[in-house]
């Protein structure tokens, strides 16, 4: 990683610490200056690290983040939790069109082993009927995020022994730790609130992100 990126990337880990650290003392008119920061940052490092001959505006990883960001910023709003649910969603679509778009010579461990993915679907199942009950007139909103989310983590599974092991790997566990980070949310939200929940839900969120990224910048930068 260059000088210019890897400040960038230290100040995106930096912001990510202290909005986790504000998230736990309860500080939310405080984060209103940090957690809008950090997928900014992080989109700036995944341009600076692909070949700049790309239409960055194009790059589904990009309008991915983008539509994170504006996420972030809904759910910091009282009353605006269905636009950002909407804005994520659009997220996990674009990183499902990133996924589905990689190219490769060789064959996928899941498409010669597709009942591997029956765990995805089994965790969908358990979630909705845990959230179920609780979810009143958000039931079909909330259907199809987790039906969009679980689409979003079986295409990460997809690219292992498609990709390089590291790339892989770096996708699929980034996509674990979105899905249990929307996981958290959702059960903090609609079914048992418990404490230090937000930690949680955004420690996994950034963790999530970070991998992602890092995981496009080396496919984008990988010879194909």
């Amino acid at each position: 990683m260059k000088p210019k990126q890897l400040t960038i990337f230290i100040a995106a880990a930096l912001f990510s610490l202290i909005d986790i650290a504000l998230t736990a003392f309860d500080k939310q008119d405080l984060r209103l200056f940090t957690k809008p920061l950090i997928i900014p940052l992080m989109i700036w490092v995944y341009i600076l690290s692909i070949d700049q001959t790309r239409s960055w505006w194009r790059d589904a990883i990009v309008l991915g983040l983008i539509c994170s960001w504006v996420g972030d910023i809904l759910l910091q709003v009282d009353g605006m939790f269905i636009p950002g649910l909407c804005s994520f969603l659009f997220a996990h679509i674009f990183y499902i069109t990133f996924f589905v778009s990689t190219k490769s010579d060789t064959k996928s461990f899941f498409k010669l082993r597709p009942v591997m993915l029956i765990a995805v679907l089994a965790y969908l199942i358990e979630l909705m009927h845990m959230l179920w009950p609780t979810l009143g007139p958000l039931k079909i909103p909330v259907l199809a995020y987790g039906i969009t989310i679980s689409i979003m983590l079986s295409a990460a599974l997809w690219q292992y022994q498609k990709l390089e092991d590291r790339t892989a790997i770096l996708f699929i566990i980034g996509a674990f730790f979105f899905t249990l980070s929307d996981s958290i949310l959702a059960i903090n939200k609609f079914r048992s609130p418990f404490e230090q929940a937000g930690v949680y839900t955004m420690t996994t969120y950034i963790i999530a992100q970070l991998l992602i990224v890092v995981g496009a910048i080396r496919y984008r930068n990988t010879p194909k």
